[in-house]
């Protein structure tokens, strides 16, 4: 980055200014570049919270920490993502926890505890979250914030997918987008 905000601290300082204060009154070409950098940091927190969220949820589950912890959602994200996910969201001016995707497998995972259990699938509550996250998944695949290779034969999503009952799959929104 040619412009790192670190020149625009020391910038600000030789004009006689806080960063904070000079940002504010935005009186130089230096603050319009600094915002523009802070946005495009907010873009990169987003794909780095895309490229390795899922790498520390699968993490998460393979040392099954969700056993003593939690759910990854609920006790196990760290802020850094959770900080990112609301920068993008403000920037694009999306609803607070619109931009989930990175989540994907963490609930896909807890859907699977859920639906394994006595009586999991059954209840109408986890039927809901298994068709939210359907529809979500369709809308993802759509604007391709999900591969297709969700959809292999050897991912967890289609594992787990695949155990849920043969009338649920045949109506699902997403039949045909695991087949085309």
């Amino acid at each position: 980055m040619k412009y790192l905000l670190e020149d625009y601290q020391l910038n600000c300082g030789y004009r006689g200014l806080g960063c904070y204060d000079a940002f504010k009154l935005q009186e130089s070409s230096k603050d319009f570049d600094a915002n523009v950098k802070r946005l495009e940091l907010a873009d990169l927190g987003t794909r780095y919270r895309r490229l390795v969220e899922l790498l520390d949820i699968a993490n998460y589950y393979r040392h099954l920490k969700n056993e003593d912890t939690g759910a990854y959602m609920d006790r196990g994200r760290p802020k850094c993502y959770k900080f990112t996910q609301r920068w993008f969201e403000n920037a694009k001016r999306m609803p607070t926890k619109s931009s989930w995707e990175s989540c994907f497998w963490a609930k896909v995972e807890e859907l699977h505890i859920k639906t394994s259990n006595a009586g999991g699938f059954a209840q109408v509550k986890v039927k809901e979250e298994v068709l939210k996250l359907e529809e979500q998944v369709q809308i993802w695949i759509k604007d391709r914030e999900l591969g297709k290779d969700v959809f292999s034969g050897k991912s967890t999503f289609m594992k787990w997918w695949n155990t849920l009952p043969k009338e649920h799959k045949s109506k699902s929104c997403i039949k045909n987008v695991k087949n085309s």
